[in-house]
Protein backbone atom coordinates (compact mmCIF):
# COMPACT_ATOMS: atom_id res chain seq x y z
CA UNK A 1 0.00 0.00 0.00
CA UNK A 2 0.83 3.27 -1.04
CA UNK A 3 2.46 6.15 2.25
CA UNK A 4 1.14 9.24 1.88
CA UNK A 5 3.22 12.51 2.79
CA UNK A 6 1.03 15.85 3.49
CA UNK A 7 2.45 19.02 4.77
CA UNK A 8 0.86 21.60 7.08
CA UNK A 9 2.29 25.28 7.20
CA UNK A 10 4.97 25.98 4.51
CA UNK A 11 8.58 25.72 5.52
CA UNK A 12 8.65 29.16 4.31
CA UNK A 13 6.53 30.37 6.35
CA UNK A 14 8.74 31.25 9.50
CA UNK A 15 5.55 32.07 11.67
CA UNK A 16 3.99 29.29 11.53
CA UNK A 17 5.11 25.89 12.41
CA UNK A 18 5.19 23.06 10.28
CA UNK A 19 3.76 19.26 10.34
CA UNK A 20 5.07 16.89 7.86
CA UNK A 21 2.47 13.91 8.45
CA UNK A 22 2.89 10.02 6.55
CA UNK A 23 0.24 7.83 6.99
CA UNK A 24 -1.08 4.23 5.24
CA UNK A 25 -3.00 3.29 7.85
CA UNK A 26 0.13 3.48 10.45
CA UNK A 27 0.79 7.19 11.44
CA UNK A 28 3.81 9.68 12.19
CA UNK A 29 4.30 13.25 12.45
CA UNK A 30 7.08 15.86 12.62
CA UNK A 31 7.17 19.14 13.70
CA UNK A 32 9.18 21.87 13.34
CA UNK A 33 8.34 25.31 15.31
CA UNK A 34 8.43 28.70 14.32
CA UNK A 35 12.12 29.74 16.27
CA UNK A 36 14.02 26.46 14.77
CA UNK A 37 12.89 27.50 11.46
CA UNK A 38 13.66 30.95 11.59
CA UNK A 39 16.94 29.60 12.97
CA UNK A 40 17.28 27.00 9.78
CA UNK A 41 16.34 29.48 7.05
CA UNK A 42 18.70 31.66 8.25
CA UNK A 43 21.79 29.10 8.12
CA UNK A 44 20.92 28.19 5.59
CA UNK A 45 20.38 31.25 3.37
CA UNK A 46 23.96 31.85 4.42
CA UNK A 47 25.17 28.52 3.83
CA UNK A 48 23.27 28.10 0.06
CA UNK A 49 23.52 32.03 -0.93
CA UNK A 50 22.95 32.92 -3.43
CA UNK A 51 20.87 30.12 -4.57
CA UNK A 52 17.24 29.95 -3.00
CA UNK A 53 17.28 26.34 -2.89
CA UNK A 54 17.01 26.16 0.99
CA UNK A 55 13.48 25.69 1.14
CA UNK A 56 13.18 22.38 -1.40
CA UNK A 57 16.18 21.15 0.60
CA UNK A 58 14.62 21.70 3.92
CA UNK A 59 11.38 19.98 2.91
CA UNK A 60 13.10 16.92 1.36
CA UNK A 61 15.44 17.14 4.78
CA UNK A 62 12.22 16.45 6.92
CA UNK A 63 10.60 13.87 4.92
CA UNK A 64 13.68 12.11 5.04
CA UNK A 65 14.12 12.24 8.83
CA UNK A 66 10.24 11.45 9.15
CA UNK A 67 10.42 8.37 7.19
CA UNK A 68 14.10 7.23 7.60
CA UNK A 69 13.14 4.50 9.90
CA UNK A 70 10.02 3.08 8.68
CA UNK A 71 9.54 0.47 5.89
CA UNK A 72 8.13 1.89 2.75
CA UNK A 73 7.94 0.57 -0.55
CA UNK A 74 5.74 3.53 -2.22
CA UNK A 75 5.29 7.22 -0.89
CA UNK A 76 3.63 9.61 -2.58
CA UNK A 77 4.14 13.10 -1.74
CA UNK A 78 2.16 15.97 -2.03
CA UNK A 79 2.82 18.90 -4.38
CA UNK A 80 3.35 21.06 -2.60
CA UNK A 81 6.53 22.96 -4.38
CA UNK A 82 5.43 22.48 -8.50
CA UNK A 83 8.27 22.28 -10.89
CA UNK A 84 10.55 21.26 -8.04
CA UNK A 85 9.50 17.76 -7.36
CA UNK A 86 12.53 16.47 -9.54
CA UNK A 87 15.06 18.61 -6.79
CA UNK A 88 13.39 17.26 -3.54
CA UNK A 89 12.99 13.20 -4.49
CA UNK A 90 17.06 13.31 -5.72
CA UNK A 91 17.60 14.90 -2.46
CA UNK A 92 15.36 12.13 -0.45
CA UNK A 93 17.08 9.62 -2.21
CA UNK A 94 20.35 10.90 -2.02
CA UNK A 95 19.86 11.07 2.14
CA UNK A 96 18.94 7.24 2.14
CA UNK A 97 22.04 6.07 -0.20
CA UNK A 98 24.04 8.24 2.30
CA UNK A 99 22.91 6.52 5.27
CA UNK A 100 22.58 2.83 3.75
CA UNK A 101 19.09 2.71 3.40
CA UNK A 102 17.02 0.94 0.85
CA UNK A 103 14.56 3.90 -0.48
CA UNK A 104 11.33 3.80 -1.05
CA UNK A 105 9.87 4.18 -4.54
CA UNK A 106 8.62 8.19 -4.61
CA UNK A 107 6.28 10.02 -6.73
CA UNK A 108 4.57 13.16 -6.35
CA UNK A 109 0.53 13.74 -6.40
CA UNK A 110 -2.34 15.77 -5.13
CA UNK A 111 -2.71 14.25 -1.76
CA UNK A 112 -6.05 16.24 -1.08
CA UNK A 113 -8.52 17.19 1.68
CA UNK A 114 -9.60 13.63 2.31
CA UNK A 115 -6.44 12.14 2.70
CA UNK A 116 -5.42 10.97 6.33
CA UNK A 117 -1.93 12.47 5.61
CA UNK A 118 -3.98 15.66 5.26
CA UNK A 119 -6.24 15.41 8.07
CA UNK A 120 -3.75 14.23 11.04
CA UNK A 121 -1.28 16.99 9.89
CA UNK A 122 -3.97 19.63 9.91
CA UNK A 123 -5.01 18.63 13.14
CA UNK A 124 -1.35 18.91 14.51
CA UNK A 125 -0.79 21.91 13.05
CA UNK A 126 -3.92 22.83 15.05
CA UNK A 127 -2.63 21.17 18.33
CA UNK A 128 -5.55 18.66 18.54
CA UNK A 129 -2.44 15.92 18.30
CA UNK A 130 0.97 16.00 19.25
CA UNK A 131 3.93 15.09 16.85
CA UNK A 132 5.75 12.06 17.06
CA UNK A 133 9.09 13.86 16.10
CA UNK A 134 10.37 17.48 17.25
CA UNK A 135 13.01 18.30 14.53
CA UNK A 136 15.52 21.42 15.42
CA UNK A 137 17.24 23.76 13.20
CA UNK A 138 20.27 21.25 13.64
CA UNK A 139 19.09 17.98 13.03
CA UNK A 140 18.80 19.37 9.30
CA UNK A 141 21.32 21.53 8.96
CA UNK A 142 23.55 18.44 9.82
CA UNK A 143 22.27 16.26 6.58
CA UNK A 144 23.35 18.95 4.55
CA UNK A 145 26.53 20.58 5.79
CA UNK A 146 30.55 19.62 7.41
CA UNK A 147 30.93 20.74 10.84
CA UNK A 148 33.77 23.24 9.27
CA UNK A 149 31.29 25.02 7.12
CA UNK A 150 28.71 25.26 9.67
CA UNK A 151 30.99 26.96 12.29
CA UNK A 152 32.04 29.21 9.46
CA UNK A 153 28.64 30.78 10.48
CA UNK A 154 28.38 30.37 13.86
CA UNK A 155 26.12 27.14 13.56
CA UNK A 156 25.85 25.24 17.37
CA UNK A 157 27.23 22.23 16.31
Amino acid sequence: MVYQIDQSGKVEDTNKLTIVCVANGKIKTLKVSTREKQKLIATMRVLDYPKKIFIYKTFAALIFLLIKEEKIINLSIDKEYPGHEAFIKEIILRFFRNNNLKSPTIDFCLVGKKSLAHKIAIETFRGKRKPNIIIKAENVIALFYTRKSQKKVGVPT
